[in-house]
């Protein structure tokens, strides 16, 4: 397998589809990217932005691209020397009247091909044989978009939506009702889903595959098995998967890696100043006039919660499996609250058995969720021990595996929904590590010495990133926000400052400190991408970010009279001249060690082991929020002039484009070398990272200061690649 040297993500939907992206490829290629990385290219629902609703496996999206334009693309980027990796999605379809497997199911009922295409239990006692269809109203809604058989029956029971969290029958994708699991174990299952991906491949334009929620899958194991041996060995394949804390992806995984999650927290820690923790923890309590909540304490509380609340119909359905096959003394003491404490204590996204006894490894899992559970909830402590100790006198097979399986189905989603959807939308110590893949505990922090740990333990076939689709913050707002850990005493006396003049009103201290990281995060010091309807982004992730965390608001029932003082805060702010001045000062301040982090963790994400993923636009300055605003259109002709080194007098990203083009230019220059020297720590104190990549004779230095003014030195008589944006703080020589 050829790896990639650098990837650049696209976000193809009906405003920007191929027959565009034909027209920025000399860009792409000028840039230095090797590789268009792009979202689900195969039919969703109608004006999907995203392509993670699909609704027919079989072909590609009309809103997207034409066979024509889609065989051009890939006959274009062959003569650039350029490849395709492909976003895939296995776990789910949509509920939508377009789904073809859905229409042919709903007209011919048992008959249809695709009866066992999706995971739906049809012998759950509540809906006689039918399954489940979540609709908007009482009474059923408008149901004429769904076909019938021919004597009148239908195949689904309509359900107000609301009822779902309470019983279902069948699997969703988190807490999502409209996007419905499907059974890729299952040969025919399998092949159909991947049909004309495989087809694509054997034809030779799509070279690399990403795997979308491999964690939803029955059995993630044998299916990248199964995959491996579809496509063969020349195919690169990474995965969407949340590593925690020293976890490292399963051996016996024929994968090239992560899709750089784990990438995106280490470097996000190695960039914050800890010595200054206990002064946020401090202001942080201050504010809030609580205690700092214990962080693992928080995130299992959620996941409980969660599980009771939200997933109740899930926990149902495997109550019915479990009492199967436990014994008795397993069974008896109420297993429903063993089991949902036992799910809210784990540890990881999931284990994978695959039949036979647990391993050491999984085994030790399940211990720490007991634990967790006995800490934090005592009461139940003693009978999730019970069940663990029954764990681990079994030889998983047939109905017990299964179970056990389903119940890892459903670990992964509540701890995304637990830590990702809902603690990292109240715990407001340090924004910037409410991040995807990452824990925003205090005590979780990354040294130097720890990051080269981090980078020798992690293969050398594995996507950096720093900013995607799913993640909270642009990487260039992450960026101010570290630099706030580099200014505490300018933090506090700001803080202070505001809450002297304007009070927390009725708002809790911790909205009102989610108002103000989110403005030091987003808001520009000039005529900036990010300064176009800066009011209105703003509004949209506050709304989000309280309905998410499930305090003051959430969707189901949002408190909009609290949303809206919410959103008057921040507008005060902006509106206010004297704070928005105090605003703009401190942003001021932090600038240049905010830039330095910019371009510390691009110089780090396109040098260490792996390569480099450019999330679209981000070659830019990135100070976007939380999906959607981080969807927005890219201006590609705005980008192609910095390339071009034309100045642009409102706005000037040419400084990160010309460091990001010159990294990418290096590693294109040198594939092999990138793709297979070793990497050797260089000890250069805690003050700044070096490290050293080698093969054989040939040897390239880097080096990145924590501050921006300390001066770094590369090896007698070699000049620094970097060009002036580079600056004091880093660098980057031939050695």
């Amino acid at each position: 397998m050829t790896q990639p040297t650098a990837t650049y993500r696209l976000q193809l939907h009906e405003g920007f589809t191929v027959s565009d992206l034909l027209k920025q490829l000399d860009y792409l290629d000028e840039l230095g990217v090797d590789t268009c990385y792009a979202s689900p290219i195969l039919a969703a629902a109608p004006g999907s932005t995203h392509g993670y609703d699909g609704t027919d496996p079989s072909r590609l999206n009309p809103e997207i691209t034409t066979e024509k334009d889609w065989a051009e693309l890939h006959r274009r980027l062959a003569e650039r020397g350029m490849h395709w990796l492909q976003d895939i999605v296995p776990n789910h379809l949509t509920l939508h009247p377009d789904n073809a497997w859905l229409r042919d199911l709903y007209t011919k009922g048992k008959d249809s091909d695709y009866y066992r295409h999706f995971d739906v239990d049809w012998d759950h006692p509540d809906f006689d044989g039918k399954m489940m269809l979540p609709v908007l109203h009482d009474g059923g809604g408008d149901l004429s978009a769904w076909p019938t058989l021919e004597n009148g029956e239908t195949v689904y029971k309509a359900t107000h939506w609301k009822e779902v969290d309470e019983h279902l029958n069948y699997r969703r994708f988190f807490t999502v009702n409209s996007l419905l699991g499907i059974r890729v174990e299952d040969e025919k299952v399998f092949a159909d889903a991947h049909e004309k991906i495989l087809a694509e491949i054997r034809a030779g334009r799509i070279q690399h595959l990403r795997l979308d929620h491999v964690d939803g899958l029955l059995n993630p194991t044998a299916y990248l098995q199964k995959l491996r041996k579809e496509v063969g060995e020349d195919v690169g394949i990474w995965v969407e998967k949340i590593l925690e804390p020293g976890e490292k992806l399963p051996a016996d995984w024929p994968v090239q890696g992560t899709t750089g999650y784990d990438f995106l927290a280490a470097v996000n820690r190695l960039l914050t100043n800890d010595e200054s923790a206990t002064t946020f923890s401090d202001l942080y309590e201050r504010l809030t006039g609580e205690p700092l909540p214990e962080y693992s304490e928080l995130v299992f509380r959620n996941k409980l919660m969660l599980v009771e609340e939200h997933f109740r119909g899930e926990v149902a359905n495997l109550l019915r499996r479990w009492k199967e096959v436990l014994p008795e003394e397993v069974w008896e003491h109420d297993f429903r609250e063993t089991l949902t404490h036992f799910l809210a204590g784990f540890p990881h996204y999931r284990i994978y058995p695959g039949g036979g006894p647990l391993t050491e490894e999984e085994l030790r899992h399940c211990q720490e969720a007991a634990l967790t559970v006995s800490k934090y909830a005592p009461k139940y402590g003693r009978q999730v021990l019970r069940f663990v100790g029954w764990l681990s006198a079994q030889d998983f097979q047939d109905e017990a595996l299964e179970t056990l399986q389903r119940s890892q189905q459903l670990s992964g989603p509540l701890m995304a929904k637990g830590v990702e959807d809902t603690t990292f939308y109240q715990y407001w110590r340090q924004a910037h590590l409410n991040e995807v893949g990452s824990s925003a505990a205090p005590a979780d922090r990354v040294t130097i010495r720890a990051f080269h740990k981090f980078i020798l333990a992690r293969g050398k076939s594995s996507m950096n990133a720093t900013a995607t689709h799913d993640t909270k913050r642009g990487e260039d707002s992450r960026a101010r926000l570290q630099a706030l850990t580099f200014h505490p005493g300018e933090w506090e006396r700001f803080v202070n400052r505001l809450r002297n003049r304007i009070g927390t009103g009725a708002l809790k201290p911790r909205s009102w400190y989610l108002v103000i990281q989110s403005l030091i995060a987003s808001y520009p010091l000039d005529r900036s991408e990010d300064a176009a309807n800066l009011r209105d982004r703003v509004d949209r992730y506050l709304e989000k970010a309280l309905r998410e965390g499930k305090e003051f608001s959430d969707w189901a029932e949002p408190d909009t009279d609290y949303e809206t003082a919410v959103k008057d805060l921040a507008a005060r702010i902006m509106d206010d001249r004297e704070l928005s001045e105090a605003l703009r000062g401190l942003l001021r301040r932090i600038q240049p060690q905010a830039r330095h982090n910019s371009f510390a963790q691009l110089v780090l994400k396109c040098t260490v082991p792996g390569f480099p993923d450019v999330y679209q636009g981000t070659e830019s300055w990135d100070l976007s929020l939380v999906d959607p605003d981080n969807r927005r259109p890219v201006d590609f002709d705005r980008r192609r002039a910095w390339l071009e080194g034309k100045r642009d007098q409102e706005y000037d990203a040419q400084p990160k484009i010309k460091l990001l083009k010159t990294l990418l230019t290096l590693r294109r220059d040198n594939a092999d070398f990138f793709a297979e020297a070793d990497y050797e720590p260089l000890a250069e104190g805690d003050v700044v990272f070096g490290f050293a990549r080698t093969q054989g004779a040939k040897r390239l230095v880097v080096k990145v200061a924590k501050r921006p003014d300390t001066v770094v030195s590369g090896p007698d008589g070699a000049d620094n690649l970097l060009p002036d944006s580079g600056g004091l703080g880093l660098g980057v020589w031939w050695a």
